[in-house]
């Protein structure tokens, strides 16, 4: 049975109630269906996408792409690829499976009960395993997917967690929140925040370690929601959640033990291994003529995680060994920046580093060495890097000028030097 499938029963089940909203428009699954129906013969025949074919597009906050996924799946495309950064920093295309598809739905569904009725939120960019993984469970049960185009605006993200009347039985919801988000509602809209008390059927959390202050704080303002943090990432799938809402007190560095279709063991380094259904079927290599080539995983995959488990087998991290920049949990790649600020004309060599931040975790700082003779212009710089970089929490906050960027012997940036 492929995930599609799901969602074709659901439609049968449910075809008057809402699939998805976004930006004021509103589909129900009947209407969602013809739609799909309709961008599946349009494929086809104009753009001559076939069962098989590798099909990267570009992801789009809009209902529109929630359609062009569909209707991909539909025609059996393989189009669940999303960009990673590796370990050297060059992004990587990681294809997932549809068998993958299916046992995360289902871990999801049977950890956190995703069902139907459920509106669930979106806030982040569908670009991003998190926010993407939730379309998921919720087109698997019957839910309502309520796409918004980040928290640029507080008010449709309340309005949002605030559901309408749902076949005449008060709805709830759900979202996903990365733990800047979580501090940042904590901090400037906590009444407003506990006045969804009745409304917030459970938060998940994930992407970057959350602060178990937050976590305390979040279970005070919303008694009745139930609360999860999550490790997942785009190779390894949702692999276990932490149900902290639960528990006395709250475990430090938590994320609960392994889900249905999830295995996961330590390496001899304290690496994190993780196996099952759920692992993506590989890289994508692409060759200079555009076709691309399956570098599949093993039955394994070693992450760059480190941790341990306890006798309950709750996985509980501990550091990470790679050197992306968590933004809020949204992780950078510093060579992306470095690459871009190269193109700018004055500049001579370039370092990218995270700093701390009250709100964000870390934010990027760019330091600089320029040309003999050239000023540091912080606002043309920052134009320069959004138009490279195209979205705008890439760009550094901080710039300042150096002498020299610092090497090691073999000619590598020396970027622990900088990291305190």
């Amino acid at each position: 049975m492929r995930w599609i499938d799901y969602v074709a029963k659901v439609v049968e089940r449910y075809p008057d109630d809402p699939a998805v909203i976004c930006h004021g428009e509103q589909l129900t699954y009947a209407h969602l269906w013809e739609a799909v129906g309709k961008e599946s013969l349009r494929l086809r025949d104009i753009e001559h996408i076939q069962e098989g074919q590798c099909y990267v597009q570009t992801c789009t906050q809009d209902i529109a792409y929630v359609v062009r996924f569909l209707a991909l799946h539909l025609i059996g495309a393989r189009c669940d690829i999303l960009y990673t950064t590796g370990s050297t920093g060059k992004p990587k295309a990681v294809l997932l499976s549809d068998e993958g598809m299916i046992a995360n739905g289902e871990n999801l569904i049977n950890a956190m009960g995703f069902h139907h009725g459920l509106t669930f939120v979106i806030c982040g960019p569908l670009d991003h395993f998190g926010p993407w993984s939730k379309m998921l469970p919720v087109f698997m049960t019957g839910g309502t997917l309520h796409i918004l185009d980040g928290l640029k605006d507080m008010d449709a993200l309340f309005d949002a967690l605030r559901p309408s009347t749902f076949a005449n039985v008060e709805a709830k919801s759900a979202t996903f929140l990365v733990p800047s988000a979580i501090r940042m509602l904590l901090q400037f809209s906590r009444e407003r925040l506990a006045k969804l008390v009745d409304c917030i059927e459970f938060i998940e959390t994930g992407a970057a370690p959350m602060a178990t202050s937050d976590m305390q704080q979040l279970r005070e303002v919303l008694p009745n929601t139930r609360l999860y943090n999550t490790y997942a990432s785009t190779e390894t799938g949702i692999v276990c959640t932490y149900p902290y809402h639960l528990t006395q007190s709250i475990l430090q560095g938590c994320v609960g033990p392994a889900m249905k279709h999830s295995e996961v063991s330590i390496g001899p380094d304290g690496e994190i291994c993780v196996s099952g259904p759920i692992l993506m079927a590989g890289y994508l290599n692409e060759d200079a003529d555009g076709h691309f080539q399956l570098e599949p995983v093993g039955k394994s995959f070693q992450t760059s995680d480190l941790g341990y488990l306890d006798e309950e087998g709750r996985l509980f991290l501990t550091g990470r060994s790679s050197e992306f920049i968590n933004i809020g949990g949204l992780k950078l790649s510093p060579v992306e920046v470095e690459d871009a600020a190269m193109g700018f004309t004055g500049i001579l060599d370039c370092l990218c580093i995270p700093v701390s931040h009250p709100v964000m975790g870390q934010v990027p700082k760019l330091l600089i060495v320029l040309q003999e003779g050239v000023t540091l212009n912080k606002k043309e710089i920052a134009r320069y890097l959004i138009e490279k970089l195209t979205e705008t929490w890439k760009v550094p906050i901080n710039y300042e000028v150096v002498e020299e960027i610092r090497k090691m012997p073999n000619g590598k940036k020396n970027r622990k030097s900088y990291i305190m």
